[in-house]
């Protein structure tokens, strides 16, 4: 368990707040296209590793699997990065939005299922890529690259129910399954099993929905708490000169 888990736990962490901390320190106060730096090099150590775990696979019995190509949940950020890591455009920031909320339910699910697994290469892969991705996730808010805000609420959304009907339609076509939502999946087979596969997708769709309204609800409140507060203080300042 310690060395199939814990410590590639820790190590994970450890890179976590080791990138977090040192990216933000070095580029607080540089601008906009000199802060995506350190998101540029994780975007190509990703593409690399990926490349190289796909011709890995393949070489151990050169049989083709759906899950050995970058189709699950999890490399999505792959295609997310380059909205934004290179140029500034009208997508950056539902793309930032898309890497930092799903980031971590993607990095926490990760985390929940890898105490059933022996350490290897593959997995030592597994271990940096969700690492990298949670790392990034709190860098875009720790440089302020990404500010949460209610509207992006919607984009997320939309893009997370996209996933879900891409990966139903073709986990279904290929008779096989793409990430976890397909008929077969073990993760959640005795939910499927017990609601049926239709009913289920559905109720996770409803459940993707409310969550990610919850979560920039709760934010938007903070946020205009904090402001109210703010100009109540700028108030009684006034007030006091």
């Amino acid at each position: 368990m310690f060395l199939n888990y814990i410590l590639p736990l820790i190590v994970s962490f450890i890179f976590v707040f080791l990138f977090v901390f040192f990216c933000t320190k070095i580029y607080k106060n540089q601008p906009y296209e000199k802060k995506l730096k350190p998101i540029k090099i994780i975007f190509y150590s990703l593409v690399v590793l990926e490349i190289w775990k796909i011709f890995y696979l393949i070489a151990q019995n050169g049989q083709f699997e759906p899950l050995r190509y970058p189709l699950v949940f999890c490399s999505l950020v792959m295609y997310a990065y380059p909205l934004f890591c290179f140029k500034k455009n009208k997508f950056s920031n539902v793309a930032m939005a898309f890497c930092v909320l799903p980031s971590f339910i993607v990095f926490l699910m990760f985390v929940a299922v890898q105490w059933q697994y022996e350490m290897s290469i593959i997995q030592a892969h597994s271990y940096y890529y969700h690492a990298a991705m949670m790392a990034v996730s709190i860098y875009l808010m720790t440089s302020k690259l990404y500010v949460f805000k209610i509207k992006d609420f919607y984009s997320v959304f939309l893009c997370l129910f996209g996933y879900v009907v891409f990966a139903v339609g073709l986990s279904l076509f290929i008779g096989g399954d793409i990430s976890i939502f397909g008929p077969n999946k073990s993760f959640i087979k005795f939910f499927y099993d017990k609601v049926g596969y239709a009913i289920g997708n559905l109720i996770l769709i409803i459940v993707i929905f409310l969550f990610c309204f919850g979560i920039y609800g709760i934010i938007e409140l903070c946020s205009r708490k904090k402001e109210k507060y703010k100009d109540c203080e700028n108030l009684k300042e006034k007030t006091n000169d």
